[in-house]
């Protein structure tokens, strides 16, 4: 895989979330910002998040574990995940919070409008990956990244579920998200036929975006 098609990776409910509660105004409620403020929350305080997923699993029945927004994950690996997120939340040194770009959330935006039919996964409709995406916007450089989450109710649900990472191979999302080469983030949240919601997160190392109107390139953070 290529260094600028950095740990792209899809978080599909089908086989471990559940919405348990979702209404037509939940699109409403989860805003794009507020899902990079709550991966900050997890970057820079990661020993935080680590007491999050511990609290979890002590309402773990044996069959779910129902996440704050009402969110169940159904583990197929157990509690090995939750584990495995809480040891590396315990080592993990705090990095840098993700600027929020304007330009990289509206690229998640085209995606989860392009997915409200029930599609999933990174492909647009119109052949389109995140890379071509992300470039509609701005110029994208050091790497990039994709995220995807379906059927979730809070940016806190969202984020916990792609830290924890069951089931996924590599722990990409977890990677994504905690990656110290990515410096910007955006996000979207939106209507899905199949799942009820999906979330798409965009990160970059550095991007350079366009300016609306004018045309013009405004810098962003890419330190």
């Amino acid at each position: 895989m290529s260094r600028f098609a950095l740990f792209a990776a899809v978080f599909l409910s089908l086989a471990t979330i559940v919405s348990a509660k979702t209404s037509s105004s939940d699109s409403d409620s989860v805003s794009g910002s507020a899902i990079v403020e709550e991966m900050n929350l997890a970057r820079q305080q990661p020993g935080v998040y680590a007491e999050h997923i511990q609290n979890l699993l002590a309402r773990f029945n044996g069959k779910y574990v129902e996440l704050p927004g009402h969110t169940r994950i159904y583990p197929k690996e157990g509690t090995r995940a939750f584990d495995e997120a809480i040891r590396f939340l315990r080592s993990a040194q705090p990095e840098q919070p993700l600027a929020f770009s304007a330009g990289l959330a509206h690229a998640t935006a085209d995606h989860c409008a392009d997915q409200v039919d029930g599609s999933i996964g990174h492909d647009g409709h119109d052949r389109s990956n995140p890379g071509s995406r992300i470039s509609r916007y701005g110029a994208w450089t050091g790497g990039w990244g994709e995220n995807i989450a379906y059927g979730k109710t809070s940016a806190r649900d969202i984020v916990l579920a792609l830290i924890i990472d069951d089931g996924i191979a590599g722990r990409k999302h977890r990677k994504n998200i905690f990656n110290p080469k990515f410096n910007i983030a955006g996000a979207a949240y939106g209507p899905h036929a199949r799942y009820r919601s999906v979330c798409t997160i965009d990160f970059a190392g550095g991007y350079i975006e366009r300016g609306h109107g004018a045309g013009e390139l405004v810098a962003r953070n890419t330190d």
